[in-house]
């Protein structure tokens, strides 16, 4: 079995999107004080029940700025567009759908911003799943030497 060399070893618990629960075992673990459970951004798609190594990214301030604000902007003009296609589609009054529709992204979009604000800008810090170790497979083809 291949070893990683990462502060922190353990097994992906459940999966959604780019983000990834870990249990994190602490005997293979070089970290101190590490929690027992980590969520993590998974950007290589590790899959329930492997082992991953993980390590804590600096994350550049600015741009976690221009993300965590970017985002509201974002909400505001995608629910513009969507309120406007609405109204087309069911031939209502503009005003009231891309109301509604504004109100709708904004809402998502300051809901995904406040947790990225809580997860990543508030550290500096954010762990993110860099290695899967790999198994070896033993193949028996039934064959005595």
């Amino acid at each position: 079995m291949a070893g990683l060399d990462n502060e922190l070893i353990g097994i992906v618990t459940k999966r959604k999107g780019e983000r990834a629960e870990v249990k994190i075992d602490k005997n293979r673990s070089t970290r101190l004080q590490a929690p027992r459970y980590l969520d993590c951004w998974n950007p290589i798609g590790a899959k329930e029940g492997q082992t991953v190594g993980i390590d804590y990214q600096e994350m550049d301030s600015r741009k976690a700025k221009i993300i965590y604000y970017g985002l509201p902007v974002l909400g505001v003009a995608a629910g513009c567009v969507f309120g406007n296609s609405l109204a087309v589609f069911f031939h209502g009054d503009k005003m009231i759908y891309m109301g509604a529709g504004t109100v709708l992204w904004l809402f998502v979009a300051l809901s995904y911003a406040r947790m990225f604000k809580r997860d990543a800008m508030s550290r500096g810090l954010q762990p993110v799943i860099n290695a899967i170790e790999v198994q070896e497979m033993v193949i028996d083809t039934g064959k005595q030497a």
